[in-house]
C-alpha cells in the first residue's frame, strides 16, 4: 500500500494506523523468531461496511467480518497471495514514476476464474503498457511447492483456451529460482503450441530479487534463446512468433 500510494513509508504507517484505530482496517501478523512479519493489513468492519454500501451489497455483520480476518490470517496459501499481489503492486509502483507507463488491467484470480472456467486457472491477468508497448498476459506466480510436471502441464489449458477463444495473451511464469526456471524451460522446449508460435510463453528466474517490468523476461520459441527482454517488449516477441508461424 506503501508503494501504491504513498511518497514516504513513514506516511503510509501514519495513515494504516490511525485506520486500523478506527475500525477501517484490521491486521494481524505471524511471530517469527527473531523478530517478527510485517503487519498484513485487510478491511474490518467500518472498510468492509463503506465498501458494500458503496457496491449496493447487503451489510456484513460483525461476526462475519471477523470469520473472513481469521481464514485469510491462517489460509495456507496466504504467501502465494501476497506474492502476485507484490507482483503487480511493483507495476503499478513503477508507472507512478515512468512516463509512458502504465498497468491497465489487473483481474485477481477470482475474476480470471470467470473467463478461464475449468480450462486454466491462472494466478492473475494483467496488461502492461511502456514505452509504446503493450502486452496482455497471464500470470503464473510460482513459490517451488509443485512438482515441475504439474507446473509445465498448465500450458495445455492455456493452448486449449487459445484455440478456443483466440484470446492471445502471452502466458508468463514468474519463478522463485533461476534453477527452477530453467529446469521448466527444459520441460516446455519442445511442446507443440509453443514451437508453432500458437501460444506465447516467457519466463523469469529471480523471484523477489527482480523487477517484473524490467529486463527479466526469456521468451519461450522454436528458437530457443535466454535473451532478455523487458516486460513491454514481450508484445514485439509474440506478434513476431505469429508472423513467423503463419
Amino acid at each position: 500500500m506503501a508503494a501504491l500510494c504513498f511518497d514516504h513509508l513513514h506516511t503510509a504507517r501514519n495513515r494504516l494506523v490511525l485506520l486500523h484505530q478506527r475500525g477501517v482496517l484490521a491486521r494481524f501478523r505471524d511471530a517469527v523468531r527473531p523478530g517478527s512479519q510485517s503487519w498484513r493489513w485487510t478491511l474490518d468492519l467500518i472498510g468492509a461496511t463503506f465498501i458494500a454500501a458503496r457496491n449496493g451489497d447487503p451489510l456484513p455483520r460483525a461476526a462475519a467480518v471477523r470469520q473472513r480476518i481469521t481464514r485469510l490470517a491462517t489460509r495456507p496459501s496466504l504467501a502465494h497471495r501476497l506474492g502476485t499481489n507484490g507482483f503487480f503492486v511493483d507495476l503499478a509502483a513503477h508507472a507512478r514514476t515512468a512516463p509512458g507507463a502504465r498497468l491497465d488491467v489487473w483481474w485477481s484470480e477470482r475474476r480470471c476464474r470467470d473467463v478461464g472456467g475449468d480450462v486454466v486457472h491462472p494466478d492473475a491477468h494483467g496488461r502492461w503498457t511502456e514505452a509504446g508497448h503493450s502486452l496482455g498476459f497471464w500470470l503464473e506466480y510460482d513459490l517451488g511447492t509443485e512438482k515441475r510436471h504439474t507446473v509445465a502441464a498448465k500450458v495445455d489449458g492455456y493452448a486449449t483456451l487459445h484455440d478456443a477463444t483466440g484470446l492471445g495473451h502471452t502466458l508468463l511464469f514468474w519463478l522463485s529460482t533461476p534453477g527452477r526456471e530453467a529446469s521448466l524451460r527444459h520441460a516446455l522446449a519442445r511442446h507443440p503450441a509453443i514451437t508453432s508460435g500458437r501460444l506465447h510463453v516467457a519466463t523469469a528466474g529471480g523471484g523477489t530479487t527482480q523487477h517484473p517490468a524490467g529486463p527479466v523476461w526469456a521468451p519461450l520459441s522454436a528458437t530457443e534463446s535466454t535473451r532478455r527482454v523487458r516486460l513491454a517488449h514481450l508484445s514485439t516477441h509474440a506478434a513476431d512468433a505469429t508472423r513467423a508461424a503463419a
